[in-house]
């Protein structure tokens, strides 16, 4: 399956390790889609109904109604990571080009 910038899917994210998201859950395909076409590997972000986790510069809400979920989620930028994509289950999602672009504004606060 084909996945692109912005699509949510399903993905295992066991083994982790510490305080990094665990689990099968959603997250956000973050990488490049000329790099989803020919890498095996993808850049994700994990994303958690825990909405006590928003409000922090380095995460972002992700409003039900603009995402497709079917909760309010939250996109947590910080614990970006590179997944195989044999790791995704599914494209469950996908987000609107302005929401994707103020949580790339996240990055830069992570990347300095």
């Amino acid at each position: 399956m084909d996945f692109h910038q912005g699509d949510i899917a399903l993905a295992n994210l066991n083994p982790t390790r510490g305080h990094e998201q665990a689990g099968f859950r959603p997250v956000l395909i973050m990488q490049a889609n000329i790099l989803n076409k020919h890498l095996s590997t993808v850049i994700i972000a994990p994303i958690t109904t825990n909405l006590g986790a928003q409000g922090k510069l380095t995460t972002y809400l992700l409003a039900k109604d603009a995402s497709g979920l079917d909760y309010d989620s939250v996109v947590l930028v910080h614990q970006i990571r590179a997944l195989d994509k044999q790791r995704l289950e599914k494209k469950i999602a996908s987000i609107p080009r302005d929401e994707f672009q103020k949580i790339r504004e996240k990055l830069l606060f992570v990347f300095g």
